[in-house]
């Protein structure tokens, strides 16, 4: 453990050390060796504590309006040709992962990543077409009709959907299409319709649609007026409101006619004693063999999986109602929900959907590597990540007095993040393993639908050998992996400095659970009467009256602050990087308690002024560790006679 300690206590001070002297280190050929050195992570650090300095305007006192002071030369930076040297916008994880994946989505390097890279190129060239072509470019549907194999089969016949009862009677349609096979077919490529099959490691469930889609019936018909242009519009009103009887009845909002409900002499009985099970009629019967023969399971992997039918009066429920409904107004359905799921408006849909591929390509590294090595990220984020120094300082607290006296005995493996997420990553990102289970997947030429529902096959197909993971458990290493790589591009995007680059706004305003009436209340007395006391247009804008919301915002924003606070001195006191930490702050004429006050400011800055200016002020100057902080004068604007104790408030 101590030799692991040292591992990474040796590059960071090493780094600060480097920093310090890079501004006058010089190679023997008299050019600046940073460049070395932007190997490692003095450069981002670098960049960023520069920024935080020349965002400041010195010329305005911080214990006058700190937001002024914090953000005073925002607008000069934002003008900065060199984009490196200008501090953007404020941008949200989510612009920040999409950003990062479109300028590199043609780097990708791994064969997964190159499958979501081409699936993305094609997903953003669909219905392009030549200025000087004279064809009239496809709709959404004909691009289906000629993309999906098992449609373009039928591709004459679909041309005229939806079907009326006389087109499907005078052209015998039910001898030609095959609603459970459809459904099937769609479902085996991760498009489930009527049923909601998926796996885990050896494990098939089976529940119902927990979303059965069902709009209204004018919802219902203006999502096929493409497809009905040109047709009588009774057409669509007749084809919606069958529609809408069938999934309003497979959601149990219609009742179901007694004979209905009586037990189907011609199903076969799966039942186990003490164990409810479903009951395989015909059409569930070919719907299971259609479905898991184009998954190529074999019989052994069938017969050895265990099957765990969830919610099985729905599922009975549902397939009675289909068992006695028109094939056509099944098909109807069917097909319009294919339609609708694939319409794909915004294409970055695709890296949430196939997250696992694209987390397998950054933890490669490879289009990372030019801006930040992957053990100096691993450091970053076990520094930095709130949660963990949470489950830390949770762990110290019930070891009580020992912990603090022995803190290497608290340091257990589980809280050592780095190593969590490296095993994890071997795991489940086993690049050999995806390498090996993709290699299969075949990609034609510009055939976004086809190629789309082929990677949801093989993604659907192995998650039949792959372990079942909570990405969204919090005890799991699944969700600091995904978490840490979201910190990695927050950082490379909208740097959020120092302590502060945890997860975002979102992560370290969690302290709103902490919220109490009698606390909210008793700050708006107390922020009413501050107003009161000491307005002034032309002396203290800062004290101007606040609206109700916006004081609720100053209790927010004043308690959030407050458990970061906590949570920083906590990492200054455990940690054993302090003294580099203080070395390289030194150098920027920062100290490590004014820090945190400037980096949480930044974060605001021109993101709607006249709000955050007050809820930042106003929180900030009823707190006795900014006065600490910034040595702020009993007359001084932002250090008023009377507190407001927000955080005293329980």
């Amino acid at each position: 453990m101590g030799k692991m300690l040292w591992q990474w206590q040796l590059p960071v001070l090493l780094t600060a050390i480097r920093l310090v002297h890079a501004e006058t280190a010089t190679t023997a050929d008299g050019s600046n060796g940073e460049s070395e050195s932007a190997l490692f992570f003095t450069r981002l650090y670098k960049r960023n504590l520069q920024q935080m300095v020349e965002l400041r305007n010195v010329s305005a006192e911080p214990c006058a309006d700190f937001y002024a002071h914090a953000c005073g030369n925002f607008g000069q930076l934002a003008l900065a040709p060199d984009p490196d040297d200008a501090v953007p916008p404020f941008l949200y994880n989510m612009q920040d992962r999409m950003q990062f994946f479109q300028s590199q989505h043609v780097n990708f390097q791994t064969l997964p990543g190159k499958l979501l890279a081409q699936l993305y190129v094609e997903c953003k060239a669909r219905g392009e077409q030549h200025v000087l072509s004279r064809q009239v470019a496809a709709t959404h549907w004909e691009r289906m009709l000629q993309q999906l194999p098992f449609l373009a089969a039928h591709g004459e016949t679909l041309s005229s959907w939806p079907f009326l009862q006389h087109q499907w009677q005078r052209r015998q349609l039910a001898e030609e299409l095959n609603w459970i096979h459809l459904a099937a077919q769609l479902a085996a490529h991760g498009l489930p319709t009527l049923l909601h099959v998926y796996f885990a490691e050896q494990t098939i469930y089976v529940a119902p649609m927990q979303e059965q889609p069902c709009p209204s019936l004018r919802g219902f018909q203006e999502s096929m007026s493409t497809v009905l242009a040109g047709r009588h519009p009774q057409v669509a009103h007749i084809v919606a409101h069958e529609m809408r009887v069938l999934c309003r009845g497979l959601r149990g909002e219609l009742p179901l006619v007694s004979s209905l409900t009586e037990p189907n002499r011609g199903a076969q009985s799966t039942t186990a004693a003490g164990q409810e099970q479903l009951q395989l009629d015909d059409n569930t019967m070919d719907y299971f063999q259609a479905f898991f023969g184009l998954l190529n399971f074999t019989e052994h992997q069938l017969a050895t999986a265990r099957k765990l039918p969830l919610n099985v009066e729905r599922i009975t429920h549902a397939w009675q109602v289909l068992r006695h409904t028109e094939p056509r107004i099944v098909y109807n359905y069917v097909l319009w929900q294919a339609q609708q799921h694939l319409a794909y408006e915004d294409c970055f849909q695709l890296t949430a959907e196939f997250e696992r591929l694209l987390h397998a390509e950054y933890w490669q590294w490879h289009v990372l590597t030019p801006q930040l090595t992957r053990d100096v990220a691993l450091a970053m984020y076990q520094l930095h990540t709130t949660r963990f120094q949470q489950r830390r300082r949770a762990t110290l607290s019930r070891r009580d007095w020992y912990g603090h006296l022995l803190p290497a005995a608290v340091e257990r493996r589980e809280l050592q993040v780095s190593r969590l997420l490296q095993l994890h990553a071997q795991r489940y990102l086993n690049i050999s393993e995806l390498t090996l289970h993709y290699g299969q997947v075949r990609f034609r030429p510009d055939c976004f639908y086809g190629n789309l529902l082929e990677l949801r096959r093989a993604q659907l197909r192995h998650a039949f050998e792959s372990p079942y993971v909570d990405e969204e458990d919090e005890q799991q290493s699944a969700y600091f992996l995904r978490h840490f790589l979201h910190f990695v591009l927050l950082s490379l995007h909208r740097p959020m400095y120092h302590y502060y680059a945890t997860q975002g706004l979102e992560l370290w305003r969690q302290s709103r659970l902490l919220q109490d009436t009698d606390g909210y209340y008793t700050a708006l007395d107390c922020l009413e009467r501050q107003t009161q006391q000491l307005y002034d247009a032309q002396l203290a804008a800062i004290y101007r009256p606040l609206s109700s919301h916006e004081v609720a915002d100053v209790f927010h924003f004043h308690r959030s602050f407050q458990a970061a606070l906590r949570d920083y001195r906590f990492w200054l006191q455990g940690e054993r990087f302090t003294f580099a930490e203080q070395f390289v702050l030194q150098h920027f004429g920062l100290d490590e308690h004014r820090v945190l006050f400037y980096a949480v400011a930044q974060q605001l800055c021109n993101r709607q002024d006249e709000i955050f200016a007050a809820q930042l002020n106003r929180g900030y100057m009823n707190l006795p560790e900014f006065q600490t902080a910034f040595k702020c004068a009993p007359e001084s604007q932002m250090n008023p006679p009377a507190k407001c104790m927000l955080n005293r408030c329980e």
